[in-house]
């Protein structure tokens, strides 16, 4: 994914969820900037890491010396650790949300999550 890309991602989440939470009260609007400013950064980098784990697959053969072995590829990993905290702040956000309103799920993510879940 080239820079541009990512900045225009970026800033495409940052405008969704922006205008999802534009009703939010003044003395939560920092709290909910700062978190729609994570989630966006975490979405990209998400994207990113999948996009790896897709090209690499989630082993790489490893060599260290004169050993070689099979390890987890270390995007996995991070994708893992990532998407934990992209969850949490996803929570969070929700617990800002106006009645009836709610995130939209990214179904790419979720097909993902299914496919490494399933395997």
């Amino acid at each position: 994914m080239k820079k541009s890309e990512e900045k225009e991602l970026k800033q495409t989440k940052i405008n969704e969820l922006e205008q999802l939470f534009k009703d939010t009260s003044m003395e939560k609007q920092t709290l909910v900037t700062s978190l729609i400013e994570q989630y966006a950064f975490m979405y990209v980098q998400l994207k990113k890491m999948n996009e790896i784990i897709e090209k690499e697959g989630p082993i790489e053969k490893f060599k260290q010396g004169k050993q070689e072995f099979m390890r987890e590829q270390p995007a996995l990993k991070s994708y893992n650790t990532t998407m934990k905290t992209y969850n949490a702040t996803t929570k969070q956000l929700s617990e800002f949300l106006p009645p009836g309103k709610q995130i939209q799920k990214d179904d790419e993510f979720q097909a993902y999550k299914d496919k490494v879940r399933n395997r």
